[in-house]
């Protein structure tokens, strides 16, 4: 065996040892012998597992036996993410409407499915088409899907421009939702923006 590779073997440190010696010393530029900062970094690298690791989430689904075909809309939904740039939160309200096919959904799944698939790091865009991608693929055959965030950056309103009141608003529509003759989009809107 490689001499340089068995070393590597006896002595790997796992990522979150890494971590904590990294964050170790940026503590050690503050106050390391405050009894607050005792275990901070093992602390944060736990916090950070805990921020990053989702949740299974079983979309439980019913078949659509009554033939439901209105909107089904669960809002506002809080949630919470890390942005992937800064590793720093963003956090707000996601807004949830599907018009059914052949399935309906566990109204409990979809703020499970919001929450849980926030975790991680994320850029707002994408996670708002995620979710409606995995609500859609759950539902199979919906005439449409729609998915609004509203959320606050703390990497925008915190440092670099601190721009304290911008929210950045984020959409996917799919199926009847992007069907303007339908009005499923205004009567969406509608209701999430409480008119």
């Amino acid at each position: 065996m490689d001499i340089r590779l068995e070393r590597y073997q006896t002595n790997k440190r796992t990522d979150e040892d890494l971590a904590s010696d990294l964050l170790g010393r940026i503590i050690e530029e503050f106050d390391p012998e405050s009894e607050h900062m005792k275990g901070t970094a093992k602390r944060y690298v736990d916090m950070l597992r805990e921020l990053t690791t989702p949740g299974e989430v079983d979309l439980t689904v019913f078949n659509n036996k009554p033939k439901v075909d209105e909107m089904i809309v669960v809002s506002p939904i809080s949630f919470h993410s890390l942005c992937a740039h800064h590793i720093i939160p963003f956090f707000g309200t996601a807004h949830v409407a599907y018009v059914p096919g052949s399935k309906l959904i566990g109204l409990s799944k979809i703020p499970r499915l919001v929450r849980e698939t926030a975790k991680g790091l994320h850029v707002q865009e994408v996670l708002t088409w995620s979710i409606a991608h995995m609500l859609d693929e759950a539902l199979e055959d919906p005439i449409g899907v729609a998915v609004v965030m509203h959320a606050e950056h703390m990497c925008m309103s915190m440092r670099g421009v601190r721009a304290d009141e911008a929210r950045t608003i984020t959409s996917t529509m799919q199926g009847c939702f992007l069907d303007p003759e339908k009005h499923a989009r205004q009567e969406f809107l509608m209701l999430v923006n409480g008119a």
